[in-house]
């Protein structure tokens, strides 16, 4: 390996994948996953994984959780992240904190063709802006630019709920205030709450595709989707591509429903049919977030 080692981490509720990284990217051979139930946090995890590995100087931390300046917490687990006590614990020269979607706006430019998907549009060189659509056990996304290598926080998932979208599910379920912000709908919790809300039967989110009139659900889902991904487009206008990433965009985007999700874009004619040309892709790698860690490293050298 060549140059400064560093670690890179993408820490999610239930497992952590840590990998090591130069400035030309993760060593993809050095991949690790954790289950955090086997560590008390963070840190001891990390001494877990650089026991048997060589020296690295500085680490980048991707959290699935509200990240400001120097600290982090995962959103559905009890641990908390401080770059400088972390620095220390670890002996590293410097730590980054970095929620998983800015991690995963860094990464969109740098992933192989290979660990995306393509969904629909038309890529156009030139274009700067990007926007990362994250659907899993939460709802985030992050705005990249390109060029200057900046990408944007954000927490979207706190936002109320777009009309287009109340709409849609207030046609189906009558009430929707039991649904008062994007995330309350768009997550994996979020799926099995609507799934109760039409059918009066709770499950967990993985069963919902199983269980009786869950095909309506994840159809009615996808429907919402959709709206939503066309208010996306024009707030943020990321003509370099929408990028969706997480458990729940790869079940709203299979072949039953991607339709659903995708036609309001795609058939959008405004401006001359520039908002249909937008592109959009699915994230399939996994380990997509260290890409972007290692990225963010390269960026602070």
């Amino acid at each position: 390996m060549q140059g400064p080692l560093h670690l890179v981490a993408d820490v999610g509720g239930t497992n952590c994948r840590l990998a090591l990284a130069t400035v030309t990217g993760v060593h993809t051979g050095t991949a690790r996953r954790f289950r955090n139930d086997d560590y008390a946090g963070f840190a001891e995890l990390a001494r877990a994984y650089l026991a048997d590995q060589p020296q690295v100087s500085a680490a980048a931390v991707a959290i699935a959780g509200p990240v400001g300046k120097g600290w982090g917490r995962l959103t559905n687990r009890d641990w908390h992240f401080d770059a400088a006590e972390l620095a220390a614990d670890l002996s590293l020269e410097a730590v980054y904190l970095l929620n998983d979607l800015e991690a995963l706006g860094h990464a969109i430019a740098v992933l192989p063709p290979a660990s995306l998907r393509y969904l629909s549009g038309t890529p156009i060189e030139d274009e700067p802006q990007s926007i990362v659509v994250g659907l899993g056990t939460g709802f985030n996304v992050s705005v990249a630019h390109g060029p200057s290598g900046v990408v944007f926080a954000a927490e979207m998932g706190h936002a109320a709920l777009p009309q287009s979208v109340a709409a849609i599910l207030r046609d189906a379920l009558g009430d929707v205030d039991a649904f008062p912000t994007v995330e309350h709908v768009f997550s994996g919790r979020g799926l099995a709450h609507v799934h109760e809300a039409r059918t009066g039967h709770r499950c967990k989110p993985e069963e919902v595709a199983e269980a009786e009139g869950g095909a309506e659900t994840q159809t009615l889902m996808a429907r919402a989707l959709g709206a939503l991904v066309r208010e996306i487009a024009y707030l943020y206008l990321p003509e370099n591509g929408i990028y969706f990433n997480g458990s729940l965009a790869r079940t709203l985007l299979d072949d039953a429903t991607a339709d659903l999700v995708l036609a309001p874009l795609r058939e959008d004619d405004s401006f001359h049919g520039r908002m249909a040309r937008i592109p959009m892709y699915l994230l399939t790698d996994d380990a997509s977030a260290l890409h972007g860690c290692a990225r963010c490293l390269a960026l602070h050298p």
